[in-house]
């Protein structure tokens, strides 16, 4: 009788309900979106840009929301995440748009909650609260006033390519901390936030650092009605073309990869198959050899006592 192998409580698949995950999801996405608006606006605006102090920032409130929703929702909490999982059937596709869904709103939410704690001042100009948190290019970018004065600015193909470089090493950092069954792996939540932290280094001066659809149009939404020289949802497009070309790109080289071990495996399978066929053709063909030694060695000894008898008579 075979017995089925035992499976642990770590290995065992979450039984949660998907509303509850979608909530998860919601509400670890409004969290982490909420202290990114927050921390970029308030902090720069009070200190001036410190990108190391933004990095890290970035990187310790996403892995602490993180950390909240992985042993429930996966902690994905970025659309180009969530696509990356599903394109390698690691989430279904029914949890998948609703997941983008659910963060989506989430950061709607949190910009929200953002803009009722600003100070009520008319001495502040919108632009000092903002321009940290908004994502843009060209005159919509945090350096577009440094640049200025050169005569030079980071123009949408700069914007694109950093954004597709940076959200690749999140998702590739994801896929590879999640199982296939969509749980995550020991670790998660903090290499996620070191490739969160890294990503804003690389981003932070040219785009803002969207790195997150979700995030990137919480704070476009509410800050489109403020008095900023480029309206935010009319840049919005590129901070959802980077993040999925960056997500279908990790995707397609992950079921890629699989495929070839696949075809390696199937290779060395047939290859090994072939040769214990071999052997066992040789083996045959040994066995039958000997016996038609055998059997001539036999003839031979009949022979001989014939002839033996023969003269005795």
């Amino acid at each position: 009788m075979i017995e089925a192998p035992e499976t642990t409580s770590k290995e065992a698949k979450s039984d949660s309900p998907l509303v509850i995950k979608i909530a998860t999801e919601f509400i670890a996405t409004a969290l982490v979106t909420f202290t990114i608006y927050t921390f970029y606006s308030l902090s720069t605006a009070m200190y001036g840009i410190n990108l190391l102090m933004i990095a890290v920032g970035t990187g310790v409130a996403y892995a602490a929301a993180i950390s909240i929703a992985s042993k429930v929702s996966g902690g994905q909490l970025n659309p180009a995440v969530t696509i990356a999982s599903m394109l390698t059937g690691r989430t279904s596709y029914l949890e998948g748009p609703c997941y983008i869904i659910a963060q989506v709103l989430g950061s709607i939410l949190a910009a929200g909650a953002f803009v009722f704690i600003l100070p009520q001042t008319k001495m502040v100009k919108d632009a000092n609260w903002f321009a940290p948190v908004v994502n843009g290019f060209e005159q919509g970018s945090i350096s577009a006033t440094q640049l200025k004065s050169v005569n030079s600015s980071f123009g949408v193909i700069t914007a694109l390519l950093v954004e597709v470089i940076a959200v690749a090493i999140i998702v590739a950092t994801a896929m590879n901390y999640m199982k296939d069954n969509g749980k995550t792996n020991c670790g998660y939540s903090t290499h996620m936030g070191i490739a969160y932290a890294a990503a804003t280094l690389i981003t932070y001066q040219v785009t803002g650092s969207g790195l997150n659809p979700a995030r990137s149009t919480g704070i476009a939404v509410l800050a489109n009605f403020k008095e900023l020289e480029v309206k935010p949802l009319t840049q919005l497009w590129v901070f959802w073309i980077a993040p999925i070309f960056a997500a279908a790109l990790v995707g397609f080289i992950i079921l890629l990869t699989k495929l070839l071990i696949v075809s390696e495996e199937k290779t060395l399978a047939g290859f090994e198959n072939d040769t214990k066929a071999l052997h066992k053709n040789n083996a045959l063909a040994d066995i039958e050899k000997s016996d038609a030694n055998n059997g001539s060695e036999h003839k031979i000894d009949i022979d001989l006592y014939k002839t033996a008898e023969t003269s005795q008579k």
